[in-house]
């Protein structure tokens, strides 16, 4: 064959390569660009890479009701990439190199297609040549662990694990082979360092050997680890601790959660209340709500509080176990409480009748000392049969009216108000028989004869006197006052009632007698006060226009008169 023809021959089939990586290059031109994945995957010479396909399906479309299938394309030939033995293995969205070369290396494209639209996104595979002397990957993630506690390291190959079979891991630390022993302890797909400290810190490699598809191969990521001198322990649970609490319907009502985590730095500790099988909402608005977590540092540690709120407590809250849950790597712990109603409170209703007695007794009281006498006439004219009748008691008369009769003048106003002012009010009104001297004495008898007799037959003396009539030295003798007086003060046989007419500047002028009685029990004041009195009808020519009490006056002048009760003589009910 001459040269011409190979050179034709030659054209015709790099024409024809062209056309083919074209009409590849428009298909691929069609789909939705995604661009390159920000993650790259690094591997090294003679170990095995895997790709993901990063797009993801479930944003898409939805993979139960479409079909579709995932092709890969090389970037750089763009040609599809398809199964080689024992050198490219397709699994699902993963694209296996079992024996990496530097050829390897580049951009690969995951192409999603269904019979409507087709997506795409493309992987980048680094692969690095290594030294015998480093076992380090040029991939490394960082992961933390704290101090003074147990601390886990975790394979970034675990993903992998349920694609391939008889996966073994194998850790190394700056490229010594771990074993098992007080420091280390290599799981499945982690790591355990016990206690851990900071000179634990450094570059640890797993490598995971596996079988697929009858092929035996490896990989390897390399593992920072920073060992921070920072550390939590268990969390405690303070409070509630398997609480009864009881309290009213209808009340508002709150309930701690306290949690105490030992130690320094991040805890990464939650805590959450529920009821039953149910979380509790956060939202304020609601009748049964919790509050944020609140943290407070302390020297040793921190302390938790979230706090439950019912703000209208109901009947069916109660019986129901609250539970306050802890959320931690390291322990778990839960405090509950239960909610009873609460037992009835006897104690406001007894302060309330107490209060109330005590109020009523201190009104009773003022009753009593502001209004005694109008009470007491009241009761006696509503209740006489409480009161024994004064019939058969040896007495004629209620009482003896004496007034001073010495000095010319100095009596009359005495005088007019026992003759004419007491009669009419007490006689005339209210039916009382009274003694006067003169009025109810024959004339030309003895009057300390008179006088004593009279006093015998009455129940009660009443005192007439003035300013002036009990101040002379012929007053200090007046056999009546002396009389009455004795009998009043020695032998207590007859009641005394003092009627002062007017006001009694100086009352040491006074008898020493009236003075004492005076003292002792009082004097009706019948110039205090003075008010018409309007109580009875009386012509206007018979009118008392001397002296005027007033209708208090009055009703003390009665209140010391004796009772005329209805009950019979041999029952005793009051004494007066």
């Amino acid at each position: 064959m001459g040269l011409l023809p190979l050179i034709s021959l030659l054209t015709l089939f790099w024409a024809a390569q062209s056309a083919v990586i074209a009409r590849k290059s428009s298909v691929l031109d069609s789909c939705i660009d995604f661009g390159a994945a920000f993650d790259r995957v690094f591997s090294v010479p003679g170990e095995a890479a895997v790709l993901n396909c990063t797009l993801d399906i479930q944003h898409l479309f939805n993979p139960a009701n479409t079909s579709y299938n995932i092709t890969w394309y090389n970037k750089r030939t763009g040609s599809e990439v398809e199964r080689v033995e024992r050198d490219v293995i397709l699994q699902d969205r993963l694209l296996w190199f079992i024996n990496i070369t530097m050829e390897h290396q580049g951009s690969y494209i995951c192409v999603v297609r269904t019979e409507e639209k087709c997506f795409k996104q493309a992987t980048v595979l680094m692969v690095t040549e290594m030294t015998s002397e480093s076992c380090v990957r040029a991939q490394t993630s960082v992961q933390r662990i704290n101090a003074q506690v147990n601390g886990f390291l975790a394979c970034p190959l675990r993903s992998y694990l349920k694609s391939v079979d008889s996966a073994s891991i194998q850790w190394y630390k700056n490229c010594e082979m771990i074993e098992e022993d007080e420091k280390f302890v290599p799981m499945k797909d982690m790591l355990l360092i016990k206690n851990a400290h900071v000179d634990d810190s450094g570059f640890y490699t797993c490598k995971m050997t596996f079988h697929l598809d009858n092929i035996i191969s490896e990989m390897t990521e390399t593992v920072e680890c920073e060992v921070h001198d920072e550390y939590s322990m268990n969390p405690r649970m303070v409070e509630p601790v398997n609480d009864i609490i009881k309290v009213d319907i209808g009340s508002s009502w709150s309930k701690s959660c306290r949690v105490f985590v030992p130690g320094k730095g991040i805890h990464f500790v939650g805590v959450l209340w529920k009821y039953n099988v149910t979380f509790i909402s956060q939202d304020i608005s609601d009748r049964i709500h919790q509050t944020i977590l609140e943290e407070i540092s302390a020297a040793d540690g921190v302390w938790l509080v979230r706090t439950l709120w019912i703000t209208e407590v109901y009947e069916e809250d109660f019986n129901l176990n609250f539970t306050c849950m802890v959320s931690s790597a390291r322990g778990n712990p839960t405090g509950q409480f239960i909610l009873l109603p609460a037992d009835p409170n006897f104690l406001l209703p007894l302060v309330l009748v107490l209060s109330s007695v005590a109020l009523l007794f201190i009104l009773g009281a003022l009753l009593c000392t502001f209004f005694k006498v109008e009470l007491t006439l009241w009761f006696r004219n509503m209740f006489p049969f409480f009161y024994k009748t004064t019939d058969g008691d040896g007495k004629q008369y209620d009482a003896y009216i004496a007034y001073p009769r010495v000095l010319e003048g100095s009596s009359e106003m005495a005088e007019m108000f026992a003759m004419r002012t007491l009669p009419q009010v007490l006689e005339g009104l209210y039916g009382y028989k009274l003694f006067i001297l003169g009025r109810d004495s024959l004339p030309g008898e003895a009057v300390v004869d008179v006088v004593e007799d009279a006093m015998k037959r009455c129940r009660r003396l009443l005192l007439l006197y003035t300013a002036s009539s009990l101040c002379s030295p012929e007053a200090q003798e007046w056999a009546e006052q002396q009389t009455g007086l004795y009998q009043a003060t020695v032998e207590e046989s007859i009641k005394i009632v003092l009627l002062e007419m007017e006001e009694i500047r100086d009352p040491h002028r006074l008898p020493p007698s009236v003075r004492l009685i005076r003292e002792k029990q009082g004097a009706l004041q019948a110039w205090k006060k003075r008010k018409r009195w309007t109580c009875y009808d009386m012509k206007s020519e018979d009118r008392v226009t001397s002296l005027d009490p007033s209708a208090r006056f009055w009703r003390k002048v009665r209140y010391y008169m004796p009772v005329r009760g209805k009950a019979k003589t041999s029952s005793v009910w009051f004494s007066l």
